[in-house]
């Protein structure tokens, strides 16, 4: 792993939301090429870009957004809250890097933080495509591991995918 640039990691705040709406548009647009018909993932990838000026600001208390940013742009972008099926795990709703960020340890950079915030956890949880690879070999060399749970979901295209669930537990504070 490389880290090209200094990255300044910190809460997100509402003014960010275009900013991560862009990195989750984008990261899905390449990331997911070859899971969705291109019609489709251009969909996809807009209500990506779209949705987060509403989503940041109907966050809750329990969520916790985190932007990893480099100068003045925003290159990645985290979300995590407390798991809705137990609450002494959390669960990671989104972790996403833009295109251009991929490979420069910005990603890393940004899961290290949420590992350390959620050190009091029992472990963190997340769901991702069965067909993510460059995102499944991410995790693996995080120290997630598959839990065994596989659900489909159907992304409104009437052609359901396999996602699949990882787990860790967070980093042990000293």
């Amino acid at each position: 792993m490389r880290v090209s640039a200094p990255v300044l990691v910190r809460d997100a705040t509402v003014h960010d939301a275009l900013a991560i709406g862009a990195v989750h548009a984008e990261s899905w647009r390449t990331g997911h090429r070859d899971l969705f018909e291109s019609h489709w993932l251009a969909i996809l990838a807009e209500r990506r870009r779209g949705q987060w000026v509403d989503r940041m600001a109907a966050m809750g208390a329990e969520d916790v957004v985190l932007v990893a940013q480099r100068g003045e742009r925003v290159v990645a972008f985290a979300w995590y809250r407390e798991h809705p099926d137990n609450r002494a795990d959390v669960q990671l709703r989104s972790l996403y890097a833009h295109p251009t960020a991929w490979g420069s340890g910005v990603a890393q950079t940004l899961l290290d933080e949420v590992l350390t915030a959620a050190a009091s956890c029992r472990r963190i949880r997340l769901w991702t495509l069965r067909g993510a690879t460059r995102a499944r070999r991410f995790y693996t060399r995080a120290g997630f591991a598959e839990t065994g749970l596989i659900r489909e979901r159907d992304y409104g295209d009437g052609r359901p995918v396999l996602e699949v669930e990882y787990a860790r537990r967070p980093v042990a504070l000293s």
